[in-house]
């Protein structure tokens, strides 16, 4: 970020000072964690459920900070330690945030969605990095805090800044939309999450569709296309909008997609150019398609979008593989709601396999009243339509995932249930060479233990799977 005075921190924040006169100072970067402090920044002290930001500016000082922003003037501040005082510092980092971003002279990308945020951000900084500068968000930095700080250390200069945009209760995207003030905006599907907070899947539909809010009215809108309610949704924007997805329908569709081990080969479409993705699931090559969508909106040429889309690079725990010995394991254990599960089975089912496919599935979070019928839906799909050779349920909530699973003619003697992921990575030892184990569930679940327990329970460290 370019720096910015104190004055003009205290007046686009309304902040008043809460401190003896000091002289006024360029802040050159905001911070949140003491542990990451730098020199001339400004200490947002932010309240947690566990602890109060407030009660470590003394370490914040001694780390480079020359200003704080606080909610109230604690007794004995740091000496030298200019002092901001403001109701919410949360709600104020925020509109600190928005001022940064109107300083960006790139395009700012948000890209919203129930399903393959974090991926489609990565696609899109893949299509673009070795072409144009720019940077993205770090990990799942996407609600009101995340935000911020990714807008905040961006370059001004840049080409482009992609940024991820979460929600779980109604109203969060519209903040975060007036927050980034995205140029493009991408939503790349609409499904159950969330239900405790969202009510409905129309609810989680609306919920997306307002990141069309903050949206620059000459912007451009990206869209899942196969969904035409949550088109529908979004008809308020009255700007460019492009729609993507396996439908013919669509401004660009894929067709012919092919998951191996390698990646993901499909064709964009109109035009039959043919792509490669190094990473797993067909799902991915409508993803893929949000970022050639943008990549375009960029000036690249689909030669450098096709090329540069062969070097991407995925997150962590989505369907990432590793081999643990002659065992695969696809670890997709960072989250999960009816559709990321469906598509992480139907890796499991395409992938080439010399032994068993077993699938380890941990419960589906913050699905509200909607959770047993969603846990069924997923226990008929395993019956009806692909059978793994082992399921493995985590959790009291996919109880009804095996239920469902046997009620509909999956033998008994091949389902396998524990409450926890603890007591579920006691079987890492019965898994052989050959076997393909997919770890999919929320976060809480923490199915990830189960992975780590395959690896320890095998001869040799963990090594990429090709």
């Amino acid at each position: 970020m370019n720096p910015i005075s104190l004055a003009e921190i205290r007046r686009v924040t309304g902040a008043a000072d809460a401190s003896p006169a000091v002289a006024d100072t360029q802040i050159a970067a905001v911070c949140t964690d003491t542990r990451k402090m730098a020199a001339r920044c400004l200490f947002v002290a932010l309240r947690g459920d566990h602890f109060d930001a407030h009660d470590f500016l003394d370490q914040a000082h001694a780390g480079g900070a020359a200003a704080a922003l606080v909610d109230h003037a604690p007794a004995n501040p740091p000496a030298g330690l200019r002092l901001l005082r403001v109701p919410n510092t949360r709600a104020a980092m925020g509109i600190l945030a928005r001022r940064v971003r109107q300083q960006f002279r790139g395009q700012v990308i948000a890209v919203a969605g129930s399903n393959g945020k974090t991926g489609t951000k990565h696609l899109i900084h893949s299509a673009l990095r070795e072409t144009v500068r720019g940077s993205m968000s770090p990990k799942s930095f996407n609600n009101d805090i995340g935000v911020p700080l990714a807008i905040f250390p961006a370059d001004p200069t840049d080409d482009y800044l992609i940024l991820e945009l979460g929600t779980n209760h109604p109203g969060e995207i519209r903040n975060l939309t007036h927050i980034a003030l995205p140029d493009i905006a991408i939503i790349t599907n609409c499904s159950a999450e969330h239900l405790e907070g969202l009510g409905t899947l129309d609810g989680v539909r609306r919920e997306n569709a307002s990141l069309i809010d903050g949206l620059q009215s000459d912007g451009t809108l990206i869209i899942n296309g196969d969904d035409p309610a949550l088109i529908e949704a979004a008809c308020g924007f009255h700007g460019d909008c492009l729609t993507f997805g396996f439908s013919q329908t669509n401004d660009v569709w894929a067709s012919n997609a092919i998951c191996s081990w390698n990646g993901t080969h499909f064709t964009i479409q109109p035009g039959g150019i043919e792509a490669f993705v190094p990473l797993l699931g067909n799902h991915v090559a409508a993803n893929a398609l949000a970022a050639v969508a943008v990549a375009r909106r960029l000036g690249l040429s689909d030669d450098q979008i096709v090329r540069n889309l062969a070097k991407s690079t995925g997150p962590e725990m989505r369907l990432q593989p590793i081999d643990a010995a002659g065992v695969r394991i696809l670890n997709d254990a960072y989250n999960a709601n009816p559709a990321s599960m469906k598509a992480a089975i139907q890796t499991l089912a395409s992938l080439p396999v010399r032994g068993r496919r077993i699938a380890v599935l941990g419960d589906m979070r913050e699905l509200g009243g909607a959770s047993a019928g969603c846990h069924r839906e997923i226990g008929r799909l395993l019956a009806e339509e692909f059978e793994p050779d082992l399921l493995i349920c985590v959790g009291s909530e996919s109880r009804a995932v095996a239920s469902e699973a046997i009620r509909l003619g999956m033998p008994s003697d091949r389902v396998e249930q524990f409450p926890d992921a603890a007591s579920a990575a006691t079987i890492a030892t019965h898994f052989v060479a050959g076997d393909l184990v997919l770890l999919k569930g929320s976060r809480a679940v923490g199915l990830e233990a189960v992975a780590r327990a395959i690896l320890a329970s095998r001869p040799t460290p963990l090594a990429a799977a090709s």
